[in-house]
């Protein structure tokens, strides 16, 4: 990435209905400068402590190489479940304000924020980057809307090749909850009618980015791939090599794995030394107390999902040693996060068709979840998992690598966002000065923080010391102020077959600097920072259009055997 691109990007802030740096005409501010690439990689469901760095034993030595040479983040937070983080990605602001809703009870039905899509109020950042001269590509898992107006191709991107819905067998038979219920699937726009025969998602959306990088090497135009591996959610399914691999790895249990691993994560830094891990839950049983057939399956159950996401680094391996082979390595900014917290609704079973059998686990008609035992080792000392506003849910894992980075070999523990990739991209892009997207809409408020402050200058965090931050998913609420946060767990949560939480339906203030379990309530010792929190909920509410959920859902489509389906 050229030096001088830097220094233009660093002193020129990215205010969106402002003229940026320049005089304000499309493509004269950043003419002279190169731009670089830009490498989107987001996991499905990929819990906090799988990867190598940060404390798992999974094998993974193309991210660990990554993000070693890279900046580790360990206080990066998601929006806690799969199509509310997607959305914030792309609009760079709250999920209420972005769209993808999921569940939503009769009164949230129609409020705008609330849709089920990408809100077509907002302007998708790849729009401008478009606008920028880039070419924008998008693979992998959408599930922000499969009507034309909502596809990847209406919302910035050149090139698509996207399953719509949440989930779907990631093999070519495109099984969901039942055999015969089909995931839906689009290129460029157009319905694919049928997979290809020896189709594995994660190898082939690896497969068709390569492709396009090389027939499109010849425009010279700079690129931005988001890659949306829908790996490793379920159902859990791999290629037999890639499981044989992991044979035997877990039958010590997952109360061994989660202390392993937390012992591992304190150890590399990015688990507190002081953190005491959230209890066992009182709906998962102890290790030793199942069965031997019991255990058998639950061991294979996690040998499917390591094998899931060793392939997830073999292909990224893949994809970075074709950038090298073809010279775009080092003009490329790359990105590794998940959507949210590692999986913990255990739903699977024989039931609708599929063949669950030890011997066919994880192939091609098999149907599975790992659940909340396994989930527990994937969050570490986290309290939950996806789909909750506790650490479990929205803490993940997050990589960011460019040669020119200032922070490289480092890790970072201030609060960091997705919201915050829409300024940072757009900036390095030289799209701030756009005030519309092409279709002539207004760009909407930005809420992120660019973060190239810190990427490429000396900033350790590009928010300030007392900055809030709110979310809010299936009624679970938290408010982060510094290192306070407020959690509410609801009881009624409103998404099918979600875990009761314990403690729910009352306020409590944790310091996550201390205790990212959420361990230890400060209600009562700290009052007068639990009041200032509660009026900062209220602001939060206020700002975004909250509309807390009341009633219930109607039934998604097609919903499992044990109290409902899940995207």
């Amino acid at each position: 990435m050229n030096k001088q691109y830097l220094v233009w990007a660093l002193t020129c802030p990215f205010v969106f209905f402002l003229v940026a740096c320049g005089d304000g005409k499309t493509g004269e501010t950043v003419s002279d400068f190169s731009r670089p690439n830009i490498l989107f990689i987001l996991a499905d469901d990929l819990g906090y402590t799988d990867l190598g760095v940060y404390g798992g034993e999974i094998e993974t030595p193309n991210l660990d190489r990554l993000a070693k040479a890279g900046l580790i983040l360990t206080d990066f937070h998601n929006q806690a479940v799969c199509a509310p983080t997607r959305a914030s990605i792309l609009a760079g602001t709250d999920n209420r304000n972005a769209g993808g809703a999921m569940h939503q009870t009769p009164n949230q039905v129609g409020v705008p924020g609330y849709e089920s899509h990408l809100s077509l109020d907002v302007v998708p950042f790849p729009d401008l980057l478009r606008q920028s001269g880039y070419t924008t590509y998008f693979f992998g898992k959408w599930h922000l809307g499969s009507e034309p107006e909502h596809l990847p191709s209406a919302r910035g991107f050149d090139r698509s090749y996207a399953l719509m819905e949440g989930f779907a067998s990631h093999f070519h038979d495109r099984g969901r909850f039942r055999p015969d219920q089909l995931g839906t699937y689009y290129e460029d726009g157009k319905l694919v009618e049928k997979l290809p025969e020896d189709f594995f998602s994660t190898d082939f959306y690896t497969d068709l980015l390569i492709d396009y990088l090389d027939k499109d090497a010849e425009s010279g135009k700079p690129w931005f791939a988001y890659l949306a591996y829908p790996a490793p959610h379920w159902p859990l399914q791999a290629p037999d090599e890639y499981i044989d691999k992991y044979k035997g790895v877990y039958d010590e249990g997952y109360e061994v794995l989660r202390e392993k691993r937390i012992a591992r994560g304190k150890k590399l830094g990015v688990i507190p030394q002081e953190a005491v891990m959230y209890p066992r839950y009182q709906s998962v049983p102890a290790w030793t107390d199942l069965a031997v057939e019991e255990k058998a399956i639950a061991s294979r159950e996690m040998e499917i999902y390591a094998a899931m996401v060793d392939g997830i680094d073999q292909n990224v391996g893949r994809l970075l040693n074709h950038l090298k082979a073809i010279g775009e390595y080092d003009d490329t900014l790359i990105i590794f996060i998940s959507d949210n917290g590692a999986e913990g609704v255990d739903r699977g079973g024989p039931a609708r068709g599929w063949d669950n059998s030890l011997e066919n686990m994880g192939r091609i008609n098999s149907y599975l979840y790992y659940g909340e035992r396994w989930a527990q080792a994937g969050v570490g000392v986290g309290r939950y998992h996806k789909a909750l506003t506790s650490e479990g849910g929205s803490l993940g894992p997050a990589i960011i690598y460019n040669k020119d980075m200032t922070k490289k070999g480092q890790m970072n523990d201030e609060f960091m966002s997705v919201v915050d990739f829409y300024p940072t991209f757009v900036e390095l892009a030289g799209g701030s000065h756009f005030k519309t997207g092409s279709n002539g809409k207004a760009i909407h408020e930005i809420q992120g923080y660019s973060l190239l402050p810190v990427l490429f200058g000396d900033a350790d965090s590009v928010r300030p010391d007392d900055f809030t931050y709110g979310w809010e998913v299936f009624g679970h609420r938290a408010l982060r102020k510094g290192d306070y946060k407020l959690l509410w767990l609801t009881s009624k949560p409103t998404e099918p077959g979600q875990v009761v939480p314990e403690l729910a339906d009352q306020w409590g203030l944790y310091d996550l600097s201390v205790d990212p379990g959420e361990t230890n309530d400060l209600s009562e010792s700290k009052p007068e920072i639990r009041a200032d929190l509660l009026k900062e909920w209220d602001d939060y509410v206020a700002r975004n259009g909250i509309v807390l959920p009341v009633g219930r859902p109607a039934p998604p489509p097609g919903r499992g055997p044990r109290g409902g389906a899940r995207n």
